[in-house]
């Protein structure tokens, strides 16, 4: 802001002015490096903390219309571009929900749908009384819609280990699905 300000005091085309454009594109180079930089960073911690990633396919184009530079200058499209590369480069599975599937607004407890102006940063659901994060309950929301459609797709089944069947609490363990070539069925997974 500083370099722009000078930069407009000084006359087009002089040595002074050639020397503040120069570093004014020095500074936007080393930005856009540092963002590419927490893109990789962050879309290899995803990878590597999870075995499934579930990503909402957003039309950043088209937020750039209503938002501008805001959505250009961060790095939502780059992070899950990222992600997927990383994710199939170490044979994890990767899986975008649709863009008009509904994620903000849902009750994260009980799946109450709720109407949210953009200012709503938390809501408390009618339904069960939880009073939640708006970005919180559309990750988780985001969460379940992939779990279920790539377990409808047959691609993974959930599965409950040895270790975990006489516990109360489980963590959610799945399973690649073994198709027999031309079969719809599913094979038996022996443990």
């Amino acid at each position: 802001n500083q370099l722009q300000r000078q930069l407009a005091r000084r006359t087009k085309g002089s040595n002074r002015w050639l020397k503040t454009k120069q570093r004014i594109n020095k500074l936007h180079g080393k930005i856009s490096r540092q963002r590419l930089d927490f893109a990789h960073k962050t879309s290899r911690q995803i990878t590597n903390e999870n075995d499934i990633l579930v990503f909402e396919d957003l039309n950043v184009k088209a937020m750039q219309k209503f938002n501008g530079s805001m959505v250009a200058d961060n790095v939502m499209g780059l992070i899950t571009q990222l992600s997927k590369y990383k994710a199939e480069l170490e044979g994890k599975l990767y899986h975008e929900i649709g863009r008009f599937e509904k994620s903000t607004g849902i009750c994260s407890e009980c799946g109450q749908r709720h109407v949210l102006t953009l200012n709503d940063r938390r809501f408390t659901c009618t339904a069960c009384g939880a009073y939640q994060s708006r970005d919180l309950a559309a990750a988780k929301s985001i969460a379940s819609t992939g779990e279920l459609d790539i377990i409808a797709a047959g691609i993974v089944a959930r599965v409950t280990p040895a270790s975990q069947q006489k516990q109360s609490v489980k963590t959610k363990a799945f399973e690649l699905s073994k198709l027999d070539f031309g079969s719809e069925k599913k094979t038996q997974p022996s443990c």
